[in-house]
């Protein structure tokens, strides 16, 4: 690989958008779920009617989490081939390498409680998304291209 198709800035940009845009974007989700431990042990009969069926299902929160982190990588991917302004798909695969270092990690550490095949799908699933963001870069910039020029 050349390393003059790869922009480090586009990269590490990208990259940061991706962790810090999921942990933002993810603090809703946080707040709820520590919400939701608290009305757990709160009586029956003093939690409200709307926060009862909240309290019970933790599926879907973790679901719309997985969703934040996954649109994250997306627009991550997104920024970071707009800035390189060249090799898209590259540089958009490449704004991954923060989350992967940040699983390797928590494996490495033992800190990751997901079953090893979520593990491995999430590995696989971050580079394909931030490639995803690279594509629809590459995508509006050809049909940038491809408008015609007002006359003058």
């Amino acid at each position: 690989m050349n390393i003059k198709r790869v922009s480090i800035k586009g990269v590490l940009v990208g990259g940061i958008v991706d962790v810090v845009g999921t942990v933002v974007l993810g603090m809703p989700f946080a707040v709820f779920a520590i919400a939701r431990d608290f009305f757990v042990h709160v009586p029956a009969d003093r939690t409200g009617h709307a926060i009862q069926p909240a309290a019970k299902g933790a599926i879907g929160l973790y679901i719309g989490l997985l969703l934040v982190g996954m649109l994250c990588s997306v627009i991550g991917g997104f920024v970071a081939a707009r800035l390189a302004r060249h090799d898209e798909l590259l540089n958009g695969a490449l704004s991954a390498f923060l989350c992967v270092s940040q699983g390797i990690y928590s494996l490495a550490s033992g800190k990751d409680s997901h079953p090893l095949l979520l593990q491995v799908l999430m590995f696989v699933s971050s580079p394909a998304l931030g490639l995803l963001g690279g594509y629809l870069r590459l995508k509006q910039t050809r049909a940038q291209i491809q408008q015609p020029q007002p006359r003058q």
